[in-house]
């Protein structure tokens, strides 16, 4: 499946499965329902950032933040990000944020994937911060190419001074 057809394909199935199930669970299954979205703990993914840099556009509030490093931990993959990456933020009038990061994963077994991810950022007034995202990735690695066929999301979680999130293989 060529990456950019991949890619249309993820973001659909992100958004369908970010509005049909909950992804506070290690594992969400559907009793015979084959309908019912499936998934599985993928990794959990810790950012270092950098300070912001505000660089403004007409109507919205461009900013990118420098990714300098982090960590991801999961059952079938772990290691460091290693730089450069980064997020390039949209911050819309509405008070949302739509995502856009760039980085690049090390595995423990020195082989490199590249992970791209879109989301949004909201806090209604009074209400609970909402983050969700759609990481896509890529790697020429034997060992990890199953990852260039996966949809998955992705759930913020609270880390002080971390951009942390858990990430979900759709299944």
């Amino acid at each position: 499946m060529p990456a950019t057809t991949r890619r249309r394909f993820a973001k659909f199935a992100a958004a369908a499965a970010v509005g049909s199930t909950s992804l506070g669970a290690q594992s969400t299954t559907g009793a015979g329902d084959d309908k019912t979205l499936k998934s599985e703990f993928l990794l959990d993914l810790v950012l270092d950032t950098q300070p912001a840099n505000n660089v403004g556009s007409p109507g919205v509030n461009r900013v990118i933040v420098p990714v300098s490093g982090g960590t991801f931990t999961g059952p079938k993959l772990k290691g460091t990000v290693v730089g450069p990456g980064g997020d390039w933020i949209l911050r819309r009038p509405d008070g949302s944020s739509i995502l856009d990061v760039r980085i690049i994963l090390q595995t423990d077994d020195n082989q490199k994937i590249y992970m791209t991810y879109r989301g949004i950022s909201i806090t209604p007034q009074g209400g609970t911060q909402y983050w969700r995202i759609v990481p896509v990735f890529e790697t020429g690695a034997e060992k990890y190419a199953w990852l260039n066929n996966i949809v998955a999301v992705g759930v913020h979680r609270t880390m002080p001074g971390k951009v942390a999130y858990r990430i979900y293989q759709i299944l």
